[in-house]
């Protein structure tokens, strides 16, 4: 009895409909391969449940196995959704146009110059006329530093100045005086030529008495004697005269060393009439202050170039801008022409922008970096451009020819290169990939991969995937032109 019931239950668990009415065994396998049996007495209520939880297994099993193949056929039944859906999106129509050439770089806003003022005086710094930061005009009193020493040094030399004038004048009265004397010694000397004259010719004539024996030896002798006398009169005057014409050279030599005196005097008075003006410091130009180095009350020289203030002129001004080499030769041809324009963009924006003009260009490439740089000066009276900031520039030159173009957002980056997707007529998109040229605005050109009348997306590209159905709605902008 006991053989026959372990043989029924090691066959299977559902061996016989004895099952319901025998005690329930377990079978275990010992470690040697035999099996041992364990019997444990429970109810009829136990073996139900029993066979409730063997049925659930059962079925579980044949869940698990059936899954796949009943989910491979849902599969087949349901369409694929993702294939099937239209992704809305915003398009345009390639056209033809002539796209000027741009070149958008960032600049750096320059001073148009910058101005250190310095003292060429030295002295206590007495007062300041500016606040810092302030705008100044040419001509403005900035600094005034003590200028008492320099006005005493000025009049010193005014005085000095006075006194030289003082003896260029008597010495000038001097000459005036001895060339009036040498007058008179002249006058002197003619009437005693004419006396010589009268004796000589007394002279002769009592000569000739003599000869007649009309007179005397000694009344023609007494004539002769007078001849002599009115002749050693003459080089008297003539001796007198030469002596005051040197005492005249000497009063003319005595007026022009006066009158180096006063010129020397002269420059003293004005080098000191020169470093009191340097006392009050006056702006070179209009612009702006920086901050003080040096505030009232400190002591300043002219002897170690100190900074006082920086005054930077901001109008006009001047934009530094680095363009790549391989615009060099349109770039020259542009300027020649007299084409070429610039745009600053206050804080990128294109709506608020200044107009320049090349100033200046590099005569040598940059060959670290591949550019050549340029300098644009810009009018700026309202000061939108400060020294120092970045601003992007727009450098715009003649186009070459017309071109296709397709919106600039259409355009996109991908790993494939610079791509757009073009819709195809059957409402599909294909991604393709372009060379792209210019922009210019909000449009740029294509040299390939685009032709005349292909329809881009311009909007909803990150929704699609090459194959991707679309259908085309008008922009929001498109719709509120509508509306207005």
């Amino acid at each position: 009895m006991e053989e026959t019931e372990k043989s029924g239950l090691v066959e299977g668990i559902e061996a016989s409909p004895a099952v319901k009415h025998h005690p329930i065994t377990a079978v275990h396998a010992n470690p040697d391969g035999h099996k041992a049996v364990a019997r444990h007495e429970e109810g009829n209520g136990s073996a139900k449940k029993l066979i409730v939880a063997l049925i659930v297994l059962v079925v579980g099993g044949a869940a698990i196995y059936m899954a796949p193949s009943m989910l491979k056929k849902n599969d087949a039944a349901t369409p694929d959704k993702k294939k099937e859906r239209i992704v809305p999106i915003t398009a345009a129509v390639a056209g033809m146009q002539t796209v000027p050439i741009e070149i958008r770089s960032i600049g750096n806003v320059l001073a148009f110059s910058t101005v250190n003022i310095t003292p060429q005086v030295g002295g206590q710094l007495k007062k300041v006329y500016f606040t810092q930061g302030q705008f100044v005009k040419k001509g403005d009193l900035l600094f005034e530093i003590d200028p008492r020493q320099y006005q005493a040094a000025l009049a010193q030399a005014e005085g000095n100045v006075a006194k030289d004038k003082a003896m260029v004048q008597s010495a000038q009265a001097n000459l005036l005086k001895d060339q009036a004397t040498i007058g008179q010694y002249q006058a002197n000397l003619k009437k005693d030529k004419a006396s010589l004259s009268y004796a000589n010719l007394e002279k002769g004539r009592y000569a000739e008495l003599v000869n007649q024996g009309v007179v005397s030896h000694e009344q023609s002798d007494q004539y002769n004697t007078n001849a002599a006398t009115a002749d050693a009169t003459i080089q008297a005057d003539l001796k007198t005269i030469e002596n005051a014409q040197a005492v005249v050279q000497g009063d003319q030599a005595a007026i022009d060393s006066a009158k180096g005196s006063l010129e020397a005097d002269q420059g003293v008075a004005d080098n000191a009439r020169l470093q009191l003006s340097w006392t009050k410091i006056r702006s070179p130009m209009d612009g702006r202050t920086s901050s003080l180095s040096v505030y009232e009350g400190n002591i300043v020289n002219a002897t170690n170039m100190q900074t006082l203030v920086s005054i930077a002129q901001v109008d006009p001004i001047y934009v530094t801008v680095a363009v790549p080499e391989q615009y060099l030769k349109d770039l020259r041809r542009a300027q020649q022409e007299g084409s070429l324009k610039l745009q600053a963009l206050i804080e990128g924006k294109k709506a608020d922008y200044v107009d320049g003009t090349i100033s200046f260009m590099e005569n040598t490439v940059n060959t670290s970096t591949g550019t050549i740089t340029m300098r644009a000066s810009f009018a700026n009276p309202d000061f939108r451009l400060f020294p120092g900031q970045f601003v992007d520039v727009i450098i715009s030159m003649p186009p070459k020819g017309p071109s296709v173009t397709i919106p600039t957002r259409a355009v996109q980056n991908t790993q494939q290169g610079t791509s757009v997707y073009i819709v195809k007529a059957d409402k599909t998109v294909a991604l393709t990939k372009i060379k792209a040229g210019q922009t210019s605005g909000d449009f740029t050109a294509v040299e390939s991969g685009v032709n005349v009348g292909d329809t881009v997306v311009t909007d909803g590209q990150l929704q699609l995937a090459p194959g991707a159905k679309v259908r085309i709605q008008k922009s929001p902008d498109e719709d509120k032109s509508a509306g207005n």
